[in-house]
């Protein structure tokens, strides 16, 4: 996003949840790989979150994605995300 933000004058994003989808009522769990069973998206993103070294901090980097769409023509789908 970083490279393209600087490169492009808008950003569509498809199929990236946000920040607090995992805590919504009535989210749709999915695997976090399709081609392998095991934990689904969410269980993962929270092991990686509070992980205490090593981890993705995959919703910490969604929160950000959200700032940078503040303040740069980013768009994301599917889901969409309201960024306030």
């Amino acid at each position: 996003l970083i490279l393209a933000m600087d490169a492009c004058y808008g950003i569509h994003v498809y199929g990236m949840i946000n920040d607090t989808y995992c805590k919504s009522e009535g989210f749709r769990k999915v695997p976090y790989h399709y081609y392998e069973p095991g934990r689904d998206e969410c269980e993962e993103y929270f092991l990686h979150e509070n992980a205490p070294y090593g981890g993705h901090r995959f919703i910490t980097e969604k929160k950000v994605f959200a700032k940078w769409a503040k303040k740069h023509t980013i768009t994301f789908t599917h889901p969409n995300w309201t960024v306030s």
